[in-house]
Parts: structure tokens; sequence; C-alpha cells
């Protein structure tokens, strides 16, 4: 037996040794520290509409892009810090871009677009990336009243904007003047002396539909000593406290079990020596329905407290009274009347994005044995067919208490560990529960007979029981668990409208052009092309590059859209 265990230990010893992936994403919260670099395609907006951003992820501690955060987190809020909507977006290579539209109620105001990583919570919320946005709800007679005058202040170390003459990029355009309909036509150069920035982002959008405005955020640090937020370097997650609602202390080395509704998975982990435990999670898109429990204790109802995944610490931003100027006033019109002529005539697009998709294998593979119910005559209880069946498991009993055992045991260890119990591929504990479950409920029961690892937890083999109606045979699911209906990623399921190929459809773009992440060849160009629309007026290019450093250059040209020749 003793050498049984020796080899056992030998085997996981290797496996953390080869697969560092094993291990939680464990960083210590000093070894880096990320920023945030951003920009919109615009920053004025109409209610309902889609507002798209680019954003680079700077870790000024080492530089190492391994450490940085894989999620960046977008929200909507007001000037006091009330979220409108949130949404979660993937990283890769230290870039994220994405869309969040604006809700149709939104009302008139100003507002704030606030990025940040789960990493950076960790310190104080004025190191966040906060965009000023106004928005123009015509529809609404509301108006998000402000208190103040917006503080412009610099930012402290923040360096301004460099603009095109001596900037590390310029562009060159056919003309200044075109016509509805016409193809205009963009040669981007970037100048290898200097080197190029790490983040190209064009936009293409009316006058008056941008301002940059550097302000101040006052805020305190986070002085909190209980929250450490982990850097996502492996994806999304989720996080949270076990504590004992007895003595309201954490509940350490115990065992807590998530389950993604719907993916056949399980995921398990112990509780760390402060009672909080951390999932890295698959990267998702939507919305998904969660289940998450912890063992039953002796004595002790344990309580699972869940992180919010959002940021909700208070913010001190700037709240300016709502005003337009007059040429502000006239984009906002002819943005919302482009809108509304974009809600008729834009064909919709329902995405899928929400839908999971569909899970044909369990995570642990093909089943040592199955017992298929309908091939047996029809038993009263669940419990006769472990005790009259020739079943690779049995029921025994331990301490008084029922337990299932697994009768021909492939490796010695077997009987070392509890085994896995799932109903529909949620962990359950209370075999009380499980052999009160009606027969006629399920359809099959899928057994593995070997030790399985999941996360940091060591099972003797796996009972799975499967429903017929995939709704958990009608049990009482563990009393400490909670459902929760978590958001995964958010993928922008519509780019930038592009011109209608059919003449008699209207194209009333208020964004012409949007791409967050231009490629510029190894000639140190990129060429650029897209259609002038049906709305005259005049146009602004703004091309904007981001280093590793975060400085942003800008480059900005304009440009006049006409009606028709017939005008010139």
């Amino acid at each position: 037996m003793k050498r049984h265990f020796i080899r056992y230990y030998l085997v996981l010893l290797s496996l953390v040794l080869v697969f560092p992936e094993l291990k939680s994403q464990d960083i210590s919260v000093n070894t880096a520290k990320e920023k945030i670099v951003a920009c919109t395609d615009r920053t004025m907006y109409v209610a309902g509409e889609k507002l798209f951003f680019s954003a680079l992820v700077i870790n000024s501690g080492d530089n190492n892009p391994a450490q940085l955060s894989r999620i960046l987190y977008c929200e909507l809020v007001t000037p006091d810090g009330k979220k409108i909507d949130g949404r979660k977006y993937l990283v890769q290579n230290s870039m994220g871009q994405g869309c969040l539209e604006i809700p149709e109620e939104t009302i008139s105001g100003i507002y704030f677009l606030k990025l940040y990583t789960r990493f950076m919570r960790n310190r104080s919320t004025d190191e966040y990336k906060f965009i000023m946005l106004k928005i123009v709800n015509p529809y609404k007679t509301e108006v998000l009243q402000g208190k103040d005058a917006a503080d412009t202040s610099e930012l402290a170390g923040e360096k301004k904007n460099m603009h095109a003459g001596d900037s590390v990029l310029n562009f060159i355009s056919g003309k200044s003047t075109y016509f509805a309909r016409e193809e205009i036509r963009l040669t981007i150069n970037g100048s290898n002396n200097k080197g190029m920035p790490s983040r190209l982002c064009l936009s293409v959008i009316p006058e008056a539909t941008y301002e940059n405005r550097n302000f101040l955020v006052k805020t305190k640090p986070n002085t909190s000593k209980e929250e450490v937020y982990l850097p996502e370097t492996r994806g999304i997650s989720l996080s949270g406290q076990l504590i004992a609602k007895e003595s309201g202390k954490p509940l350490r080395e115990a065992k807590i079990n998530l389950s993604i509704i719907g993916d056949k998975d399980i995921l398990v982990m112990r509780t760390d020596s402060s009672g909080r435990f951390f999932f890295a999670l698959p990267d998702y898109a939507g919305n998904r329905d969660l289940f998450l429990s912890a063992d039953d204790l002796p004595e002790i109802t344990p309580e699972i407290f869940i992180d919010n995944d959002f940021c909700s610490r208070p913010i001190n931003l700037p709240y300016p009274l709502f005003s337009l100027n007059e040429d502000e006033k006239r984009a906002a019109y002819t943005l919302a009347v482009n809108s509304r002529v974009s809600s008729i005539f834009r064909e919709k697009i329902i995405s899928n994005d929400t839908v999971p998709k569909k899970i044909t294998s369990s995570f642990y593979g093909n089943p040592s044995g199955v017992l298929v119910m309908e091939k047996y005559i029809e038993l009263p209880t669940l419990e006769d067919y472990f005790t009259e069946l020739p079943v690779i498991v049995n029921i025994r009993k331990v301490q008084g208490k029922k337990r299932f055992r697994f009768s021909y045991i492939t490796q010695a260890e077997m009987s070392q560990y509890e085994p896995l119990v799932l109903v529909d591929w949620v962990a359950v504990n209370d075999i009380g529960k499980i052999l009160a479950m009606s027969p006629l409920e399920i359809e099959r029961v899928e057994l593995v007979n070997a030790v399985y690892i999941k996360g940091n937890v060591t099972y003797g083999g796996i009972i799975s029981f499967v429903s017929k109606k995939n709704n958990f045979a009608g049990i009482d699911l563990p009393t400490s668990g909670n459902f929760v209906n978590y958001r995964f990623l958010q993928e922008c399921d519509e780019h930038i409208q592009k011109a209608p190929d059919l003449v008699n459809f209207p194209d009333s773009r208020n964004t012409l052009y949007w791409n967050p992440a231009v490629q510029i060849n190894d000639e140190g160009t990129a060429n650029i092309s897209f259609k002038a629309p049906d709305t005259p007026g005049k146009y602004y290019i703004r091309l904007r590059g981001i280093n590793s450093e975060g400085d942003v250059v800008v480059s900005e040209k304009m440009f006049v859209i006409k009606n028709n020749q017939a005008t010139q």
C-alpha cells in the first residue's frame, strides 16, 4: 500500500511540474501594476447606439505580457458611479476591443466609460481609465442634472497628446471634398525612426462628435485587507468566500463545487486559509447559469459569498452640467435622425452568442460502466438497483451513514477517497437525497472506476446520475448551494455599420469607419478605404497610436461630404 501512495504522489508532483497551468492564478499583487489606455470612436452618442472602443493593457511593473490580465471590464456609469451597463471583454496580446450598446432608456447627460481589470481592483479607482461621454436621448425630456463645472485639470504625470506635424504617424487622403457614395481612400504611413505604436485605432466621424477631456478623479485608495484580487491571466474568473453561518468565521480547506449548467463539467477546489476560493472559468460568451455548493460539514452550516464581478467601490468623478454648444446641437440632431433612419432600414441581426453550444461528452470521457435503467425490470427504489443488480458500485454504512463504494477496485487508493457523486453534473454529497430520487426520473448512471483528480481534490471514482428531462430528477439540491446567472465574455456581435449595397437604402452611418487595430505592413503603411455617406457635412479622420508607455499620438484631418456633383 505504501508503495502505491509513493508512486501516486510522484505522479502528482510531476503533473504540477510539467503543467504549471494547474496552479491557481496566484501572482502576488505587488509584482505588477497594470494600466489601461483606451479610445472610443466618438464621445457623443444617441441613446440606443453602440459605442466602440480600443484598449491597451500596460504592465508598468516588469512588462511581462504573460502576467497581464486577459479580461477587460467595461462599464457605462453616471458621474456618481451608478452602473448603467457593464460587460467583460477578452484581452489578447495585451490588447482588447469591443462595443457596448447604450440602453435606449438612457436619459440625456454626461456619462463615463469606465475600464479596468480585476487586478486593478487592489488599488485606487483613480487608476482606472475613464472617458467622458455625452449621450443625447431625443425622445425623453429628462436630463441627468450636473452639479458643477468639469475639472479639466490634467492628470498628474500624463503626457499631452501630440498632434500631426512631428508625430510618428501621418496619413494621406486624395481629396478634401467627396460626394455621397464616393469611395474614400487613405494611406497611413508610420515613421520607422521613432518606432511604431503598439496599438493603432482609426475613426471617421462627424464634426463636433468628439471631445478629448482630461479630468481629475478623486478617490481613496483601496484599504481593504480582506479582498485580494488575482490577475485573470488565464481568462474570466469567479471568486468568493465560504463562511460558517453559526460563527461567521471563514471555513478553510473546505471543498467548493461549481457547475456550469448544461456544460457536463464540474470545477472543484478547496478554500484557502482565509476561506476564499477562486475559479478560472472557460471563455464563454453571453450569460450562463452556474451552481455553487459546499460539502456538508459536521454541525456547521456553510454559506457561500460570491464577489461582485464588477467593481462597486465609490468613485468621485466630475459632475458637470449637461450642455451642448451650437455645433454640438446640430451634430446631435443629425446623429438622432441618422440613428432613427438606420433603425428602420437596417436588417435586424439576431445574435446567438448566448446560446450554449451543445456538449456531447462529459468531462470524464468514456465511463468504466453504464447502468441504463430501462434495460432492467422496474424496481421500487433507486437503492434496489445497487443492491439487487450486479453493479460495480454498492452501498455501505460508514459511521451510521450510507455511502457509495466501488466493489471492484482498480487502484488501491480508491478506498482512501470518497467518490464524486453527480446529478446532471452537479455535485451532491447527501446520499440520502440521492437514494430518495425516483428511478423513473433517471435515464442512466455512468460510473468511473478509477481515482480521479479534479482541481486540487482527489476522488475515489465518479458516480454520475443523468436524468431523463435534465431537471436534476426533482432532487433538492444542497442547501448551501447558490444558483448564479453569471455574465461571461461579451462579443461585439455587430461591426461598425457599413454602407448599404442597395441604392434605394439610405446610408445613414454616424461613424463612417472604425478600426480598433489598424495593421501596418512590412513597408510601414496601411491602406484604408470606405464610402462617403449620404449625410452631407464636415467629417474628421482621427488616427490614434498608443505606445507601450501609454503615450498617445494623434493625427487628425477634416474633409467635406457634399450631396451630389450638381452642388459643386
